[in-house]
């Protein structure tokens, strides 16, 4: 486990990793249909931070990248096919981020908040609009954002 990461305890550090898996199936199954074009970009994403990724979270990153199909199957089957009361659950795993992120050191929470509103972002603009990229349906618009997750923010001037 990552240095950074190591005070957390399993629920947390699963979590973590989960939430990845969270966030693909709240955006790109927000309006009723996710779409293999949305969960290949996310894998794709992913797999592209385990080299360009923060350093310190390089282990976090390698795991998340062997772990996120299958964590996709299993949550995509288990949570409910309803997109309002999915929506609502996966939100409030998400909201249990909130204290996770708090307690890192705060290079990490921000880097992680940033990190999952961008992965939000760019699952939300991987299909429809022109040749299928680069629109965010009105149901995605409401949760592009991570709206539940309390931003965290650190001013590189600040130690560590």
């Amino acid at each position: 486990m990552d240095r950074d990461l190591r005070n957390l305890n399993p629920e947390e550090y699963a979590l973590l990793k989960d939430a990845a898996a969270y966030i693909v199936i709240l955006i790109a199954g927000a309006d009723g249909n996710i779409d293999a074009t949305e969960i290949e970009w996310a894998e794709k994403i992913v797999h592209i931070r385990t080299y360009t990724g923060d350093e310190r979270l390089k282990d976090f990153h390698q795991e998340l990248d062997s772990e996120l199909p299958a964590k996709l199957k299993q949550l995509i089957a288990e949570l409910p096919k309803d997109v309002a009361k999915r929506s609502e659950i996966v939100s409030e795993k998400l909201t249990g981020l909130n204290p996770i992120l708090a307690s890192l050191p705060p290079a990490i929470g921000a880097y992680l908040y940033k990190s999952f509103v961008t992965y939000a972002r760019r699952i939300a603009t991987s299909s429809g609009g022109f040749l299928g990229f680069m629109t965010v349906s009105a149901e995605e618009k409401k949760w592009v954002g991570l709206p539940m997750l309390t931003p965290v923010i650190f001013n590189s001037e600040e130690e560590e």
